[in-house]
Order: C-alpha cells, then sequence, then structure tokens
C-alpha cells in the first residue's frame, strides 16, 4: 500500500512488481547509504535525504526524478556500498557490481515515509536470479529496445534467438546502452508498451 501524501497521485501504482517471485526472489532488507562526512549517499551528516543521491561527490543524473515528484522509483538499480548493508543508486560503471532493484519510493511526492524522519533508513531490494518483474514507466529507460529480432507491433517470421540484456544507466534506470565491462542486471522479456517492460533478473 503506498502512503501518497498528494490526493493528486491517487492512481499512482508501484512501478516495479513482482510477477514470478514467491520462491524466486527475496525482499533483502538493506540500509540508505549515509556518508559520515556528509557528501555523498543518499543521507547528508545531519540525516537530510539527499534525492538524487550523490555518489563519490557528484549528483546522479536523474532528470526523470525533478519531473516525477522528485522522487525515486521502484524498479532502480541499487549498488551495495563495499563491507556494509548500505545501497546507493546505481550508475553502470565497469567496475560496479549491481545488487538489486529497489523496491519502495524515497523522497519527494511518493516518499514511502523516509523524508520526514531521519532515523528511516531501511529499504527493500528485490535479488534473485530467475525471478521476473514488471517494471512500469518512468522507473525504465524509454529507449529500451528489443534486440532479438522482435519488435513492439510486429510479427515473429523466423526464430530469434538474440537476447537483450538490461543494465543500469546513469540514472540509475534498467537501459540497454551500456558501459563497457558493465555487469548485466536482468534480462529483458517483453516490451509490451511504452510505459510497461517485463524482465527477468539476473542478480
Amino acid at each position: 500500500m503506498l502512503r501518497l501524501k498528494n490526493l493528486a497521485n491517487k492512481y499512482q501504482k508501484r512501478t516495479c512488481r513482482p510477477l514470478y517471485a514467491n520462491t524466486q526472489a527475496t525482499p533483502y532488507a538493506a540500509t540508505l547509504h549515509v556518508d559520515p562526512a556528509g557528501t555523498n549517499g543518499f543521507r547528508t551528516a545531519t540525516g537530510a535525504l539527499r534525492v538524487p543521491p550523490k555518489i563519490s561527490g557528484s549528483a546522479v543524473t536523474m532528470a526523470y526524478v525533478a519531473a516525477n515528484g522528485n522522487s525515486i522509483f521502484p524498479g532502480s538499480v541499487l549498488a551495495r556500498v563495499k563491507g556494509t548493508e548500505q545501497v546507493t543508486v546505481a550508475t553502470g560503471a565497469s567496475a560496479e557490481v549491481p545488487f538489486g532493484l529497489l523496491a519502495n519510493f524515497v523522497g519527494g511526492d511518493y516518499d514511502e515515509g523516509f523524508s520526514g524522519d531521519s532515523l528511516q533508513n531501511s529499504v527493500g531490494v528485490w535479488r534473485g536470479p530467475d525471478s521476473v518483474f514488471e517494471i512500469l514507466a518512468p522507473a525504465f529507460d524509454p529507449a529500451i529496445t528489443i534486440t532479438d529480432g522482435t519488435s513492439l507491433g510486429t510479427t515473429v517470421t523466423s526464430a530469434a534467438t538474440g537476447e537483450s540484456m538490461l543494465y543500469a544507466g546513469s540514472d540509475g534506470r534498467l537501459t540497454t546502452s551500456q558501459a563497457s565491462g558493465a555487469v548485466a542486471v536482468a534480462r529483458l522479456i517483453e516490451k509490451s508498451s511504452a510505459t510497461r517492460i517485463v524482465v527477468e533478473l539476473l542478480v
């Protein structure tokens, strides 16, 4: 159940929805990255929420966050901070290991309790190879394309053997473009419309 702050958002759906996850996936209990120096992570040294978060001192480019109530949406790819159970938004860098998909809305109009409570740092992260999820816009890169010989609105007339692998984009959303050496997060099963994809997790 979403705890919305604005009645205008009453029709908002959760943008990361498990389809086949009863035995295949686990909602891992993680915490938002808090940097003691106050320069990186989701929270500053005083506990104030920073959306979009900063990684390595630089703000993550998230135009879709500003355009959608200043919230990070479920389905965004997260990475684990080395040596901790803290997570931050993945950027798709070549040395980065994706940890899973965000299960909660964080910050802004759709926030699920994080903005008003500096002690609330717990988030769910969906993990589990072979699990299947429905991801709704705007939680994925709209430029995602199917590269296995099929495309929206066409008929497959021959065997399609390729696969569309999905990676963390620079804004944390699933995308088909990737940096050299980036680790795949999921496999694209279907792009049924401009606002919905179905993916199989690989992490």
